[in-house]
Order: C-alpha cells, then structure tokens, then sequence
C-alpha cells in the first residue's frame, strides 16, 4: 500500500540486495489480531542514506506493499471518489464524498536544501476509488499549502505506488525525497443481503508461529531495489 507518497523506525528486518545496506525499516500491520475479520493498517516508514544518517536519503520511485496470503481488500466497501487530480489539488480532501476517506497521516519530504526548509512535513488524507488507494498531501510547514496526489494500484492483497518525481538538491540525486511516513487505514465494512463485507479483511487463520508476516518491495531511482518484511500478530 503507501508510497506516496510511505516511512518506520525499526521495526521490520530489511532483506537487502548483497551489494547494498539497508535503505529504509518499515512496518505494516493489521489493527485486529483476529482471522477473518474487518481490520484497518498501520504503516511506518522511515528513509535513510546508509552512507550518511544526517544526509538525505535515496529518492525511491516504487513502494509495492504485499500483505499476508489470504488478506482480501475489496475496494466497494467504502465510497469512492472519482474526483480529478486537478479537482483534488484545488479543493482538498472536499472534492471528494466524505464517507470515501479511509484514513490518514503524515508524510516528511527531503528537499536536500541546506537550511531551515530543508523538510517539508505534510498531513496526508487517503481516499478510496475503484482499484485505487488515492495519496492526497496538503503541506503544513509552508508559505502556502502545496497539495500533491498520487494514486496506488490495489491489486488483490497488493498495493502498487509510484513515486512521482519531484526536483531536489543536490546532484548527483537531484530528487526530493520521502524521509518519513505515517499512515492509519480504518476498519470500514457494511452490509449487503444480510451479508457483511469489509473493506479490508484479515487471513482466515493464523500461522503455526501465531504472526502473520507482510512484506514491502522498495525500488530507488537509481534501480536498487530492497525488500523488507515484518510480523503483525495473529490471534485465535
């Protein structure tokens, strides 16, 4: 699920390509314990430049989050938005029904300017559209609100974010980029022919070591690629 704009403090082992140190921890995990049941997501990430904990990290182009074999998400559930990325720039989370907003967050951007802006924090709103995890960013630390989408493919239990590119400093990786990321997604269901259906819905059971296990796939603009996986409880 976030990347856009996505960020954690140590809290998933980092399987990294031999060649190069890990680049980021990251965390998802469900908000009920239970199998088979409505459950929302807790993401965190957190960037960093392995070479220089003080310096901006890589700019990453690609987020793919997969979660534990047996999760549904069903993209019906909640209501969608079919709002422009013009619509949703000019008129905020507004352009949207509210009952299509699924959650929300924070995510920190790295200019890589040396200086007071340096950081650009942002309140994210994360909106729900057919196949589609919508990433609407409004700026708090700014002159002027700068708002930002982007749209994640929700494919099965995947979710597919690009990172759109945004100008940086400094060269030789002349990108801004993500540095920390906050995302809560709420449990949301609803009833049809006496039947409960959810938005998002754990495995129908537990593993043998009693955790489920996530597993995210981090893809840099300059084609290093990492993966990093974590447990989120499971309970009988």
């Amino acid at each position: 699920m976030l990347a856009v704009p996505a960020t954690l403090v140590a809290a998933g082992a980092a399987l990294a390509g031999a060649d190069s140190e890990s680049r980021q921890s990251a965390r998802t995990t469900f908000t009920d314990e239970r199998p088979d049941e409505s459950t929302g997501l807790r993401l965190k990430i957190d960037y960093v430049n392995p070479d220089d904990p003080d310096g901006k990290p890589p700019a990453v182009r690609r987020v793919v989050t997969t979660l534990r074999h047996g999760t549904r998400i069903d993209t019906s559930v909640p209501k969608r938005c079919k709002a422009s990325d013009a619509e949703l720039m000019a008129d905020g989370p507004g352009a949207c029904p509210k009952s299509s907003r699924v959650g929300d967050g924070e995510i920190d951007l790295d200019t890589g300017t040396p200086g007071p802006n340096r950081f650009v924090e942002n309140d994210l709103t994360l909106i729900n559209n057919k196949d589609e995890l919508i990433f609407l960013t409004e700026s708090t630390n700014t002159p002027t609100t700068i708002r930002a989408v982007a749209r994640a493919i929700v494919e099965g239990r995947k979710t597919i974010s690009e990172v759109p590119p945004i100008p940086g400093t400094p060269p030789p990786d002349p990108f801004t980029a993500l540095d920390r990321v906050r995302a809560k997604i709420d449990a949301d269901s609803e009833r049809e022919n006496g039947e409960r259906k959810n938005y998002i819905t754990t495995p129908d059971d537990c593993p043998r070591d009693g955790d489920w296990m996530n597993r995210a796939r981090f893809t840099y603009r300059d084609d290093v690629s990492q993966k990093v996986k974590n447990r989120s409880a499971c309970r009988r």
